[in-house]
C-alpha cells in the first residue's frame, strides 16, 4: 500500500494531497491547525474581550485581597469556588460597560489625574510623600509594567467618575426623612418568658426505632466527604538559588552589565501652581498665561508660593498640599515641564511653562543628588542578585524538563523527582473543602479532583503557585464519598432527637400559654401558676442585638390597641419558646435631633439611593449591550 501511494505522489494525486493540506493552513493558520490557538475569552462586551489571563490576574488579585482582609479566619471552604469566580467575571463586566460608556460621553482622565491618584496611594509613600522608589519595588513585586498599572488607574478612575455621577444625584425629601426617623428610633415596650427547651429534656428520650427512621432520611447529614491522598513535586526557584555559586570574576562581569540598577538618579521635590486654559484658540491661551505671570509677579512680591498655590492651582491633586508634588526623577512628567524642573536652583520658581495641561509655575523645595555605587559597595547584593538571576534561568528550564518527565512518565512522579533531584511529598487525607492543606490551595485542589488526574490516573499538568514556585500532582488513593456507618453516629442521633423532642414539648408548652393570655389571663397568673420567670417589662430598640430572635419578631408585630397588650411566641433556634408581651409603641422623631445625625442619615439615605439606581442603570446597559459569557469554571 505504501509503494502505491509513493508511486502516485509523482502526479495528481500528490498535488490532491497538497491542496487538502494547505486549505486549513491558509484559512487558520498553523496554529488552529495545530490546536495552538489564541487565548481563550472568558467573555466579550460589545466586542471586547476579556482574555483568559486577564481574568486569571484579576481573580488571583481578589483571592489575595480575599485573604489580607479574613487573616487567620479565611479559609478555602467558606467560598464556593465556582460562584466566586462567576462574580468576579461578572464585576469586570460591569466595569467594561461603565468603561464603554464613559468614552462615548467623551470622558477622559489626564495624566496629572493619573499621577495625583498614584501619588496618594500609602504602599508608595514614605513619611506621607511620594516615594519613586517605593512605587518601582512595589510594581516589581506585583509583576506590573509602570504603563500597565497607570492604564489601570486610569480606567479606575473613569469607572469611578461614572459611577460617582450617577449614585450622587440623589434627593432624599424631608417626608422621607421623617418616615425613616420614625421607623429607625422606633422603641416598643416589652416583657417576656422563655421556655428552654433544657427544662423538657427528661421527656425527651428517642427510642432504637426513632433513631433507625432519622438515620434513613436524613444520611446526607451523616457523610464522609470524598477525599484523596496526593503525591506532589515542587520546583521553587529559592532552591535553585542557594545552590547558585559565583567566582569574583563572574560577579564583576555581571556588576558591568547592570551598572544602571546602581545608579540612584537625581531627585527634586517639586511645588507647581497650574492654571488651565479654559477654552480654545489664541485668546484664551494668552489669558492663562497672563493669570499664570500674574501669580509670578505676586511671588516675586514675597507672597508664599505654597499659600498661592491653595489659592489659585487648579489641580485638584496638590493644591490642598501647597502644590507638593513630592521627589520626582527625570522623564517622570511632562518633557516640557521636566526640562524646566532640572533646570532650577533650589527654591527658585521658573516662569510659565506650557504643557498640555496648561501653564505651570515650578518651584524646587528639596534636592536629593544622585549617586553611583562602586562593585565593593554592593558586593553582598551582587551575590544575591547573580544567584536569582542565575536561578531564574535554571527555573524555566527545568519547569520545561518537569512538564515534558510528567507528560513521557504519566503514571509516575519518580523519573522526575530522580532526574530533577527532587523529592516526592505525599500529603494527608484531603477532601475539597481542605485546599489550605497544600500548595496550590483551590487549584490544586481542583486539579486533583480533576477526572484525568483522578479517573484517570495521570499526572497533572504544571500548576503555577507564583511566578517562581510550580508543583505537580498525583493522586496516591481515593474514597468516594460514603455515609457513616449507624454505630459512629447513634448517639448523636440521639442527642439531636432528645433536643428537637425537648424542644416541641417547650413550644407545645409555650403556645398553650399564649392561648391563655390571648383569652384574658395575664402574666402574673401564669408566673404563679407555673414558677415561670417573666422578663421584666423594658423599652427595646430596633437596633438592639440580645434577644435578638425576640427583637426581631417583636418589630414585626402589629401596634397594640391603646390600654391593651398584643401576645406573640417565637420558636428560638436553639430550642424552645418564647412568648412575648407588647404594650406599646414609641415612634421616633425629628425633633431635638442632632443636626449632624440628620446629616449622616440623609448622606446614607442617599447613597443607598444611588447603590440602587446605579445597579438599575448597569442592569440597563447589560440589556442594550451585546454580552457574551462563557462561564468560568474552577480552573482545572
Amino acid at each position: 500500500m505504501l509503494q502505491s501511494i509513493r508511486d502516485k505522489a509523482q502526479g495528481w494525486f500528490a498535488w490532491a494531497i497538497v491542496i487538502l493540506i494547505s486549505v486549513p493552513f491558509a484559512l487558520w493558520g498553523i496554529q488552529e491547525y495545530l490546536g495552538v490557538g489564541a487565548e481563550p475569552v472568558m467573555a466579550s462586551v460589545n466586542d471586547q474581550d476579556i482574555k483568559e489571563r486577564e481574568f486569571e490576574n484579576t481573580y488571583q488579585r481578589f483571592r489575595a485581597s480575599l485573604r489580607q482582609q479574613l487573616g487567620d479566619a479565611y479559609r478555602a471552604d467558606l467560598f464556593d469556588e465556582s460562584q466566586l469566580r462567576d462574580d468576579v467575571l461578572q464585576s469586570m463586566v460591569r466595569d467594561k460597560l461603565i468603561s464603554q460608556t464613559a468614552n462615548r460621553m467623551g470622558l477622559r482622565i489626564s495624566d496629572l489625574q493619573v499621577r495625583g491618584a498614584i501619588a496618594g496611594i500609602s504602599a508608595f509613600q514614605t513619611n506621607g510623600q511620594f516615594d519613586a522608589a517605593a512605587y518601582e519595588r512595589v510594581l516589581r513585586q506585583q509583576n506590573y509594567s509602570a504603563q500597565e498599572f497607570q492604564e489601570q488607574i486610569r480606567q479606575a478612575l473613569l469607572i469611578e467618575q461614572v459611577t460617582a455621577a450617577v449614585t450622587s444625584s440623589e434627593l432624599v425629601t424631608q417626608s422621607e426623612l421623617n418616615e425613616i426617623k420614625r421607623l429607625q428610633d422606633q422603641q416598643r415596650e416589652i416583657s417576656y418568658l422563655l421556655l428552654s427547651s433544657a427544662d423538657f429534656v427528661e421527656s425527651g428520650v428517642a427510642s432504637a426505632d426513632e433513631i433507625d427512621v432519622y438515620y434513613a432520611a436524613n444520611q446526607n447529614q451523616f457523610m464522609l466527604p470524598e477525599r484523596v491522598r496526593i503525591d506532589y513535586l515542587e520546583l521553587k526557584m529559592a532552591q535553585l538559588s542557594e545552590k547558585v555559586t559565583a567566582t569574583e570574576e563572574e560577579l564583576r562581569r555581571f556588576f558591568e552589565d547592570r551598572q544602571a540598577e546602581y545608579i540612584t538618579q537625581e531627585q527634586r521635590r517639586a511645588s507647581h501652581i497650574l492654571i488651565t486654559i479654559d477654552g480654545d484658540g489664541e485668546e484664551a491661551e494668552t489669558a492663562a498665561r497672563n493669570r499664570a505671570l500674574d501669580a509670578l509677579k505676586r511671588i516675586q512680591k514675597g507672597e508664599d508660593f505654597a499659600a498661592l498655590a491653595k489659592e489659585l492651582s487648579q489641580d485638584p491633586g496638590s493644591a490642598e498640599q501647597g502644590g507638593d508634588l513630592g521627589f520626582v526623577e527625570p522623564g517622570m512628567m511632562d518633557i516640557s515641564f521636566d526640562k524646566a524642573l532640572f533646570q532650577l536652583a533650589k527654591d527658585e520658581v521658573s516662569e510659565p511653562v506650557r504643557t498640555d495641561f496648561g501653564f505651570h509655575l515650578i518651584k524646587i523645595t528639596e534636592l536629593r543628588e544622585g549617586s553611583k555605587k562602586s562593585f565593593d559597595d554592593v558586593k553582598g547584593a551582587l551575590q544575591s542578585a547573580y544567584s536569582s538571576n542565575q536561578a531564574e534561568g535554571q527555573f524555566y528550564k527545568y519547569s520545561e524538563r518537569l512538564v515534558d518527565l510528567v507528560f513521557e512518565h504519566p503514571d509516575s512522579l519518580d523519573p522526575a523527582a530522580e532526574s530533577l533531584g527532587l523529592s516526592v511529598i505525599t500529603s494527608d487525607w484531603i477532601s475539597r473543602a481542605d485546599a489550605d492543606k497544600i500548595p496550590g490551595a483551590d487549584r490544586a485542589i481542583s486539579m486533583a479532583f480533576n477526572e484525568d488526574v483522578l479517573v484517570e490516573g495521570n499526572n497533572s499538568e504544571l500548576l503555577e503557585i507564583t511566578p517562581d514556585h510550580v508543583m505537580v500532582l498525583r493522586v496516591n488513593a481515593h474514597e468516594e464519598a460514603a455515609v457513616r456507618p449507624l454505630d459512629q453516629v447513634r448517639e448523636n442521633i440521639a442527642s439531636i432527637l432528645k433536643g428537637q423532642k425537648s424542644a416541641a414539648l417547650a413550644e407545645e408548652q409555650g403556645r398553650s400559654l399564649l392561648s391563655r393570655l390571648r383569652q384574658g389571663e395575664s402574666f402574673d397568673q401564669l408566673e404563679k401558676e407555673f414558677s415561670l420567670k417573666i422578663e421584666e417589662t423594658r423599652m427595646v430598640a430596633r437596633a438592639d442585638t440580645k434577644p435578638s430572635e425576640i427583637v426581631q419578631h417583636l418589630f414585626s408585630m402589629p401596634r397594640p390597641e391603646p390600654e391593651a397588650v398584643s401576645f406573640d411566641g417565637v420558636t428560638m433556634s436553639s430550642g424552645g419558646f418564647a412568648v412575648i408581651a407588647l404594650h406599646k409603641v414609641t415612634d421616633g422623631s425629628l425633633d431635638g435631633a442632632d443636626e449632624n445625625a440628620l446629616q449622616a442619615l440623609r448622606a446614607s439615605q442617599i447613597k443607598a439611593k444611588g447603590r440602587d439606581n446605579f445597579g438599575f442603570a448597569v442592569q440597563l446597559l447589560k440589556s442594550s449591550a451585546k454580552v457574551v459569557i462563557n462561564k468560568p469554571q474552577v480552573q482545572q
